[in-house]
This record gives C-alpha cells, sequence and structure tokens, in this order.
C-alpha cells in the first residue's frame, strides 16, 4: 500500500481545527459573560443573547475536546504505525472536511437563532449526520491500525476502543427526542437526555485520560504505568460511571432509589482512582530529569492534577441528595462543569499539544513550547480559572442558600453585585491566556507546515529537473 507523502500534514491541520474549536468557545463564552453585566442590553440590542451562546459555547467546548483527543489518537497512530496509506489519508481529508463543514453550518446557524433546545446539542439535527459520518471514518482509520483485540496493550488503547463505538451510542441516543415516543413524555425525555449526555462526557473523558497516559509514557520514555492496577481500575471504574454519572442530575425525578445511590458510589470510586491516577503521574515525574522542552508539558499536568482534586471535592459535596437538592440548578452546577471541562480535559490537552508541538517541529522551532511568554501564560490560566470557579460557585450557594431560607436568608446582595465584575475579569485572563498559548503554537505549526511544503515543492522541482 502506498503511503501518504505528507506523513505528519493531517496531524497539523487536525491540531488546528482543534485549536479554532477552543477559540470560538473562549470567544463566545466571554462574550457571554457580558451578558451579567451592564453591557447585556447592548448586547441584545444587537440580537445576541445567552440563548445563542450558550449552545454555541457548549457544542464547541464539546468539539475542542473531541478534536484534541482524536489528534492525539492519530499521533499515536503516526508513531507506532507509521504514515497514512493514501486511503486512510483521503479518509482524513474527508472526516475533516465534514466536520469543518458542520462546525461551520452549526456556528451560522445558531447565530441565526436556529436551536434544538437541548443541552449539548442545540444545533439543528442535520449536523449530526455530518458529525457522525466524520467519526465513523476516524473509528475506521483507528481500528484498522490498531485492531479489535485488546489483550496485551496499554490502558490507553483499551479506553480509545471503548471511547469510540461508546461515542455512537451515546450520541444517537441523544437524538431520541426526535421520536414522539420520547418527546410526548417528559420524565423519560429528562431521564435519556441526562443519560445520553452522561455517556458523551464519559466518552470524551476516556479519549482525554487515554491521551494523558500515552504521553506521559512518552516523556518518560517509560510505558509501564499504563500497564499498572491503578490505570486499569481507573479505566473498568470509568466506564462503569459512564453509564451512571447522569445520576446526580437526576434525583429530582420519580427514579429507584437505586439509580442515585450506584451514581453516588461510582462516581467518587472515579474521583478517587483519578486523583491516585495524578498523584503517581506527578511522582514518576519527579524521579526525571528536568528538561527545558517538557516543563510547559510538566506545567499542565501539574495543574490538571491540582484542579482534578478540587474538582473531587466538589464532586463529593454535588452527588449528596441534600446538598444536591440546595444547589440543582444554581451557578454551582455550572462551576462544577466548566471546573472539569477547564481545569482537567483541558489542561490535559494542552499537555498533550505542548509534547506534540514540540516533537512534529522539532528542532526548526526549538521555542515552540519552552517560550518564557508560555509558560508565564500557564500561571496566569490557573489564577484567572480559579477566580472565576468561585465566581460562579458563591453565586450558586447565595442562591441555593436563598432558596431555601427563604425570608430568612442573610443578604447576599454583596456577593450577586460583585458577580458580574469578577467573571468578566477573570474571562478576560483565561480567554487571552489561553489564546496566548494557542495563537503561538498555531502560528509555529503554520510556518513549519510552510517550510515542509517549500521542501517538498523543491524536490518536485529538483526530481522534474532531472
Amino acid at each position: 500500500m502506498k503511503s501518504d507523502p505528507g506523513p505528519t500534514r493531517h496531524l497539523d491541520w487536525h491540531i488546528l481545527v482543534a485549536f479554532v474549536a477552543a477559540a470560538v468557545t473562549l470567544l463566545s463564552g466571554l462574550v457571554a459573560a457580558l451578558v451579567y453585566s451592564r453591557h447585556e442590553p447592548v448586547l441584545r440590542s444587537w440580537g445576541v443573547t445567552l440563548q445563542h451562546l450558550r449552545p454555541i459555547h457548549e457544542t464547541y467546548a464539546f468539539a475542542w475536546v473531541f478534536l484534541g483527543g482524536v489528534a492525539v489518537v492519530y499521533f499515536y497512530l503516526h508513531n507506532n504505525f507509521g504514515p497514512l496509506t493514501r486511503a486512510a489519508g483521503r479518509r482524513v481529508g474527508w472526516q475533516l472536511a465534514l466536520w469543518v463543514v458542520a462546525g461551520a453550518g452549526i456556528l451560522i446557524s445558531l447565530v441565526l437563532g436556529q436551536f434544538s433546545g437541548r443541552e449539548y446539542l442545540g444545533y439543528h439535527p442535520a449536523f449530526s449526520l455530518l458529525i457522525l459520518c466524520g467519526w465513523f471514518l476516524f473509528a475506521w482509520n483507528y481500528f484498522e491500525r490498531v485492531g479489535m483485540r485488546l489483550v496485551g496493550k496499554p490502558v490507553y488503547i483499551y479506553m480509545w476502543s471503548v471511547a469510540i463505538p461508546l461515542f455512537v451510542v451515546a450520541f444517537l441516543e441523544a437524538h431520541l427526542f426526535l421520536l414522539d415516543f420520547v418527546s410526548d413524555k417528559p420524565v423519560r425525555d429528562i431521564a435519556i437526555q441526562w443519560k445520553s449526555n452522561g455517556v458523551l462526557v464519559g466518552s470524551f473523558n476516556l479519549l482525554a485520560y487515554g491521551a494523558l497516559m500515552y504521553i506521559v509514557g512518552l516523556v518518560r520514555s517509560d510505558d509501564g504505568y499504563a500497564y499498572s492496577r491503578t490505570a486499569f481500575a481507573l479505566f473498568c471504574v470509568g466506564v462503569l460511571n459512564t453509564f451512571t454519572n447522569y445520576g446526580h442530575h437526576t434525583y429530582h425525578l420519580p427514579q429507584s432509589p437505586w439509580i442515585h445511590w450506584i451514581s453516588f458510589v461510582v462516581s467518587m470510586l472515579e474521583f478517587v482512582i483519578l486523583a491516585k491516577l495524578f498523584w503517581d503521574i506527578l511522582a514518576l515525574r519527579r524521579t526525571q530529569p528536568r528538561s527545558d522542552d517538557l516543563r510547559v508539558c510538566d506545567g499542565f499536568v501539574r495543574s490538571a492534577s491540582l484542579w482534578t482534586c478540587t474538582m473531587l471535592a466538589l464532586s463529593l459535596l454535588i452527588a449528596v441528595p441534600p446538598l444536591n437538592a440546595l444547589i440543582h440548578g444554581t451557578h454551582v452546577v455550572v462551576a462544577h462543569s466548566m471546573g472539569s471541562m477547564l481545569g482537567v480535559n483541558t489542561m490535559i490537552l494542552l499537555a498533550a499539544m505542548a509534547y506534540m508541538v514540540q516533537s512534529l517541529c522539532g528542532t526548526a522551532e526549538p521555542s515552540a513550547v519552552r517560550d518564557t511568554r508560555v509558560r508565564l501564560a500557564i500561571p496566569v490560566l490557573n489564577l484567572s480559572l480559579a477566580l472565576f470557579w468561585l465566581a460562579f460557585l458563591g453565586r450558586g450557594l447565595a442562591s441555593g442558600w436563598t432558596r431555601y431560607a427563604g425570608p430568612s436568608s442573610p443578604d447576599f446582595s454583596p456577593v450577586l453585585q460583585l458577580f458580574p465584575r469578577v467573571v468578566l475579569i477573570s474571562g478576560i485572563g483565561l480567554t487571552f491566556s489561553l489564546l496566548w498559548i494557542l495563537g503561538n503554537w498555531a502560528a509555529v505549526l503554520v510556518a513549519h507546515a510552510g517550510r515542509r511544503r517549500r521542501t517538498e515543492l523543491g524536490g518536485v522541482a529538483r526530481a522534474a529537473d532531472k
């Protein structure tokens, strides 16, 4: 079989498309922060409301994590099986084309006010077909090379091999609302919606955790931990939690208490094991010699471990039924989802991207990752995220307690008045620190791709002269 003449071109494009999804997520989120400020009437006069911004923000946040995870998987395939065949390369091209068309169509349609009204799938279902077709092409490329046999393979192969079909099942289940049998029954509709959303989140968690295990193995030049009992315990509990983690979102539904108890116990197991995994990874990293090339990657792994512990503490509280009743429907849930998405999944992907950009560009761009300006952006990012998270947590707790205590509740107006300003300031710091990092890496990748293209054209010209 003939191989692709540009073996890393597809990797470059995957990473760049993922960066675009992250940028749209950040910018739409920053504009959404203005909705809480005195500038909201101006936005409304322009036809921009939270109803427009939230589905854009959610959709592209999901796209960022999935695209980033897919990029890491293709990086693994290239490193372990060599360049893609021409047929696989064409499939990647169609896959990216389908996703780019779907992304552009979703953005335009949501701006124009075409909403489905669904959580995480707020766009028109027609675009789902493009996303699903692209995913099937990705699955084809993956299983064609990795195969179906998992015995003796590292845990990240298990994670990816389960995440790929799991996404298909959850994505199809999330569209059951199109059937009258579901949409005409509100309790059934809500239960299915949250269950499918939980599985979707579980599938991209498996992609991200697999990426972490793989990249850390590359950094250490030792894949041993990916065969450890802790890693496989995380995988097993993570898969189980994927099907049960929706339970703490449906405590208010008339469901069996067993559903809620199983969800609570399994969620706690996953977070405890995940915290143990991060602790072990940090211990392993301390045994390795420090390298400037790995300092940024290291910084993001450490950030992810810190945020994992923080989200563990919040998850423990959210999953306790009486406390869940207090905060359900408040900004505490937003704090948890954003903290998990940015503090855990995004930090993991940034660590992976740091390693991949450095690996793909090599010595052509020695400052690609270890640039001082990029390293300085990491504490700014963490501080901004901490303020952002605390603002939503504080407002959510104030609203929940006011709802519980009624007229006897303390006066939380100072917290509510401070909220818009803190969200806006921290949102600006969060957005621009991340855009600074991603922009630097994108510029490096584009410059590297340009040099590679000129080299290829030069080789073709020399061959023609001969």
